[in-house]
């Protein structure tokens, strides 16, 4: 290169730091303008519904093929059925938005069915106190795919206070909270994504529950114990900044489900809420 071309030393490095600077100013411009994008309609959003149940606590036994007899024909059919044998209300196995054509519906629906299939209706006046149970050790959560191993988060020392652990590749249980099956609030954390941890993401699909709640579908949490499975109905989400997040108690029989949201800044909270609704015991 001739000697006219060539830039000196010094101001080859200012130009390339430069760029440099520029593009992290782009970026991190870029980053703030997502961030108030995908934050600006979760503080304080909410949403809840009625708790359906399994029927009526003192039915034992009762599950919900037989406390709705049209469950069992809630599979997808090829063909159209003879509109006379459909019933006029489909009834709360399908989700509303089915009803006009309900052999069209998904086959999640079967599914559903499957699931609560043996689980005991729960009387709440019955449930035992905080405490009296043993730890969750499973949980799964069939409408996003979620099958968890659940471990008690331990508490570390920093010195000058004191945090839990971040789950690894488990659903959280803070272990001061509910247990499954207690009159009692428990607590689950688990990862969205956690790149940079490689921690799993356990609740990756956990934002997708507000959307199926919309739409008229029940979504169901099972926690495994020693004792037995305990079934619980989503009710409702909530969404608030982290800082606003704290963990309460209660004597209902409830769970929360907590991840971080959005992607990549991880400021806010999703709460999913549930209650109890039966118990099946361990074979």
């Amino acid at each position: 290169m001739p000697a006219s071309l060539r830039l000196p030393r010094g101001k080859l490095w200012a130009w390339v730091l430069l760029v440099v600077g520029g593009l992290f100013l782009l970026l991190s411009g870029g980053y703030l303008v997502y961030g108030m994008v995908a934050t600006q309609n979760l503080d304080g959003g909410s949403y809840s519904q009625p708790v359906q149940g399994l029927g009526n606590p003192t039915q034992q036994g009762d599950t919900l093929n037989n406390l709705r007899p049209n469950s069992g024909t809630a599979a997808p059919i090829i063909s159209t059925p003879d509109l006379e044998s459909l019933a006029l209300y489909p009834g709360s196995f399908l989700p509303f938005q089915s009803w006009v054509e309900p052999w069209a519906a998904p086959g999640g629906v079967q599914d559903t069915a499957s699931l609560v299939q043996g689980f005991r209706p729960v009387a709440p006046g019955t449930l035992p106190p905080l405490g009296d149970l043993s730890t969750a050790t499973r949980m799964l959560i069939p409408s996003i795919d979620v099958d968890a191993t659940v471990s008690d988060l331990a508490i570390r020392d920093l010195g000058d206070s004191r945090e839990y652990e971040t789950p690894n590749r488990v659903v959280g249980h803070i272990p001061t909270t509910g247990n499954p099956g207690e009159a009692a609030t428990g607590w689950y954390f688990g990862h969205l994504q956690s790149p940079f941890r490689d921690e799993g993401a356990v609740f990756r699909a956990l934002p997708a529950i507000p959307d199926l709640l919309r739409k008229g579908e029940q979504v169901y949490v099972v926690l495994e114990s020693h004792e037995g499975s305990y079934l619980y109905e989503v009710y409702g989400w909530e969404s608030m900044h982290q800082d606003k997040l704290r963990v309460t108690q209660s004597s209902q029989a409830t769970i929360v489900l907590v991840t971080c949201i959005p992607e990549w800044t991880y400021d806010y909270r999703l709460l999913v809420k549930a209650e109890l609704v039966g118990f099946k015991p361990a074979s």
